[in-house]
């Protein structure tokens, strides 16, 4: 009986330690870099921390990079959406979060002067060169998979940013002490449950397969016969009365108890209430390593704590944001900003945030503007002054056009269709204008409006050129809003000021009889605002001008406008 007992152990992977092996010129996370590989896994096989990793990296990415400048240095917006495309910039947040590294591979340009992409390059691939004698990384070695690198050919060699070459390795770690070489996941804590969580799962799937039992014990009571004897009856057993999940029973052989053969059930009366509680403090753990202020903010169902009202979600959200994601945007921002450094070019870089939670509630209330404590004086705009903006509107002539389509504007159209704003001129022909279409804007939004410029650009119900619309931020059309109070900003961006619950719309209108060209401008913004209403997700670089000002950083107003305070 003995010789058939077996004892299965599961131990916790160790983080292991991080040193410089003689012969060696890298430097590898655990052997054969595999502590990257057991991260991954405890990824794939715990459904608490999946599903918390998943949201931090929607959250860290919001809707996608954008420059708060843009506005100012639209060839230097254009050049960064091009050097950093969206779906590299995913993954390189994905690996940031999921593993506490990431990692650029910067490619330059012939002249090896200007960097013209930077593509992500998954971290578990590298390891980094020893120090040299000034204590820096100057290069990375990539392998596919380092179980498979047996020599110092099998690895390439790739410079660290800034030591030269035709493509670097930009390294992305925080600083944390005693952490040189590698940085370890910030919940680096809950990873042994992560892993109880998927034992746990692992033992309910086999348990549920076995009957609710812990096995069976099987007793033939007719004699013990010899080794081999006994080995054919339980592969005969196995086979006919065990699937894939393998053997769920002992075989024991003994002398009598009336020849009969018996099968016993092994049961444990308490193993639901274990599994229960193991279950709950695992996930407590994790969503505790993660910094999670309240799990419902990841759609994870907890009675306590925060999150059991609006309230209380509003706060949880705002306090994630800036103890949590901001920190983690900011340092790749930071890598971004010296990347683009290199092409001497500076931007107010942010990742523009994801809807806050209390926002569905309150879209389509009227503004209110009793908590800016704005003067009557700078409430009430002169109406010469106001209505100068409506009259240089359009009623386009619908016996001529058909409008075609109509929807946000996406900003990084915008700057490609028309940077050049012109003079504003009612009626006249946009730059983005074709022969056969025209391209204008629509003020919407809260229907209601309180704002005396809010109120007439939407009962005005006009269009507006681009370029109408862009040269009266230098006119004083809506008075006090700007800057420390200025009365001039940009309407194009931030509408009728702090607080505002309009945008701009883009509409299109094609004229009656007239045919698509597929190589016109035209073609192509119908094609994309089509292929999102068919259901094909395209991602967008909106920034301020395709959202309201009450929901950008703080809700719109302008730095040192006396009225956000």
């Amino acid at each position: 009986m003995s010789d058939n007992i077996k004892l299965i152990q599961l131990n916790n992977y160790v983080k292991p330690e991080i040193k410089e092996e003689h012969g060696k010129d890298w430097v590898l996370n655990g052997k054969q870099n595999q502590y990257f590989k057991y991260v991954i896994d405890r990824y794939n096989g715990s459904s608490t921390n999946s599903a918390i990793i998943n949201s931090f990296v929607e959250r860290i990415y919001g809707k996608g990079i954008t420059a708060l400048n843009a506005n100012k240095k639209p060839e230097e917006f254009l050049a960064l959406l091009e050097i950093f495309p969206k779906r590299e910039l995913r993954k390189i947040i994905a690996d940031f979060k999921l593993q506490g590294n990431a990692a650029f591979q910067v490619i330059y340009n012939k002249s090896g002067k200007e960097v013209v992409k930077c593509y992500h390059i998954p971290v578990e691939s590298l390891a980094p060169e020893k120090v040299n004698d000034d204590g820096e990384i100057e290069a990375y070695y990539y392998a596919y998979d380092w179980k498979k690198v047996t020599t110092k050919e099998k690895a390439e060699r790739i410079p660290a940013f800034g030591f030269g070459g035709k493509k670097e390795i930009f390294y992305i770690k925080p600083y944390k002490p005693g952490q040189f070489y590698f940085a370890t996941p910030d919940y680096q804590a809950a990873l042994q449950y992560a892993e109880l969580e998927e034992e746990i799962a692992n033992f309910s799937v086999n348990h549920i397969r076995n009957g609710l039992s812990l096995g069976q014990i099987i007793n033939f009571n007719n004699g013990v016969p010899s080794d081999e004897i006994q080995d054919k009856i339980k592969d005969k057993i196995n086979s006919t009365i065990t699937g894939s999940s393998g053997s769920r029973f002992i075989v024991a052989f003994n002398e009598s108890q009336e020849n009969a053969t018996t099968i016993d059930q092994i049961s444990k009366d308490d193993a639901s209430a274990e599994w229960h509680f193991w279950v709950g403090e695992a996930r407590q753990q994790i969503i505790t390593g993660h910094r999670v202020v309240s799990p419902m903010l990841f759609g994870i169902k907890d009675a306590t704590g925060l999150g059991n009202n609006a309230n209380e979600m509003e706060v949880a959200n705002s306090l994630m944001e800036e103890t949590v994601i901001r920190p983690y945007q900011e340092i790749i921002l930071d890598a971004i900003d010296e990347i683009l450094a290199v092409n001497k070019i500076s931007l107010n870089l942010a990742f523009k945030p994801l809807k806050e939670m209390a926002e569905e509630a309150v879209e389509d209330e009227p503004e209110k503007e009793a908590d800016v404590q704005m003067s009557e004086k700078k409430k009430e705009i002169p109406k010469s002054v106001a209505d100068e903006l409506v009259d240089l509107g359009e009623e386009v002539d619908l016996e001529e056009y058909d409008l075609i389509d109509e929807i946000e504007v996406d900003y990084s159209e915008e700057i490609n269709l028309a940077v050049n704003t012109g003079t504003a001129r009612p009626n006249a022909k946009s730059a983005q204008d074709g022969e056969d279409f025209i391209v204008r804007y629509r003020y919407v939004g809260n229907a209601a409006p309180e704002r005396e410029f809010c109120k007439k650009m939407m009962s005005s119900d006009k269009v507006y050129r681009k370029e109408d619309i862009i040269q009266m931020g230098s006119k004083v059309v809506n008075s006090g809003w700007g800057p420390k109070g200025a009365d001039q900003y940009s309407i194009w961006l931030y509408k009728g000021g702090g607080n505002c619950h309009h945008k701009w719309n883009r509409l299109i209108f094609l004229k009656k009889g007239a045919s698509v060209d597929v190589n016109s401008p035209l073609a192509k913004m119908i094609s994309t605002s089509e292929a999102r209403r068919k259901g094909y997700n395209i991602e967008t670089n909106n920034t301020n001008v395709s959202i309201e000002p009450y929901k950008m950083d703080n809700k719109g107003f302008l730095p040192g406008n006396p009225q956000g305070k």
